[in-house]
Formats: C-alpha cells, sequence, structure tokens
C-alpha cells in the first residue's frame, strides 16, 4: 500500500513522507461532499493505509507482517527458545512459588531472572537486525525461517517478562496465562 519493497531495513525519513503523500489522496475529509459509496471507500483505504503505516513503523511488527508475507501465516505462535527450555521451566516452578507464598527471596531470584531475560532478549533483538539485513541482501527462504523461529523465541520472552512483571507487582491474573 505505501509502494515500498520487501524490505526489513526501511528509510525511516521516507516512511512518513510516503505515509502523508498518500493520505492526502484518501482522507475521508477530502471526500465529504463525494457519494456514500466513495466516502466509504476513502474510509476503508484510510484505515488500511494507517494500519500500514503502524505496521511498518515498527520493526518488530513490519518482521512479523514479513513473515506472515512470506509464508501465509496468519499469525506467529510465541515459542520457548530450545537452549532456555530447562530455565524456563525453573522460573515457571520459581513463579508459582512466589505466588503461593510470596517470599521475598523468590522475588529476588525473579527480579534477577527477569534482568538475565531481558539481557537475552537484547541479544535477540540483534540477531534479529543481523538476520533482517541478510534477508534484505538475499531474499533467502532460509532466512525467513531463521527470522521466524527468532521472533516467536522474542515473544516468549516478552510474555515471560511480563508475566515477571505482573507477578511481582501482584496482577498476575490480570491478562490471560500466555504458556
Amino acid at each position: 500500500m505505501l509502494e515500498l519493497p520487501r524490505r526489513l531495513q526501511l528509510n525511516e525519513s521516507e516512511l512518513p513522507d510516503r505515509f502523508h503523500r498518500l493520505s492526502r489522496r484518501v482522507h475521508p475529509d477530502f471526500y465529504q461532499t463525494k457519494s456514500s459509496r466513495e466516502q466509504a471507500l476513502s474510509l476503508a483505504a484510510s484505515a488500511r493505509l494507517n494500519q500500514a503505516y503502524r505496521t511498518l513503523r515498527d520493526p518488530i511488527e513490519r518482521l512479523a507482517y514479513l513473515i506472515r508475507l512470506e509464508t501465509g501465516q496468519k499469525e506467529i505462535a510465541a515459542k520457548a527458545p530450545n537452549e532456555l527450555l530447562e530455565e524456563i521451566f525453573d522460573l515457571q516452578e520459581l513463579l508459582e512459588e512466589y505466588r503461593g507464598r510470596k517470599e521475598s527471596g523468590a522475588a529476588e531470584r525473579l527480579r534477577d531472572a527477569q534482568a538475565k531475560l531481558r539481557t537475552r532478549l537484547a541479544r535477540l533483538d540483534a540477531e534479529l537486525a543481523q538476520l533482517a539485513d541478510e534477508w534484505d541482501r538475499t531474499t533467502q527462504p532460509s532466512v525467513i525461517a531463521a527470522l521466524q523461529d527468532r521472533l516467536a523465541g522474542r515473544q516468549y520472552l516478552m510474555n515471560t517478562i511480563e508475566d515477571i512483571t505482573l507477578t511481582l507487582e501482584g496482577r498476575e491474573h490480570a491478562k490471560d496465562r500466555r504458556h
């Protein structure tokens, strides 16, 4: 919709310029005196354009969108990175222990685990950036598979970090459980 190539790395200044230029073409304010059909089409086009802009503006959303385009999947499910499975099981036990007794020692261990997960998340984001560069250079299907795997792991880490935060704040039931 924004007439951009299928790339993960975009010119950050070009995106808003394209959005504003196209927005002036389809914005509903310019169709107020037109027929109800033209108004409805303008509203739909404007909504699609806004969604496209929001998606492409966020690097992670842009990545998820590209993966969906390339694979035909509707959603990328969160998946625990294989190298973290044992740690995640231990962390889930610690979360349950804390929820049951609210021990201060468990809280400190949860904060430490959360800090480690954030460090892993930063490393994963760096891997995603490298893979994004590789995709833009080669467009190899194997790169999409690697991106998809890392993005699923990233989502899992984000969910786990959020679970720890909610648990420590006493709001562990504020959101549906995701794992």
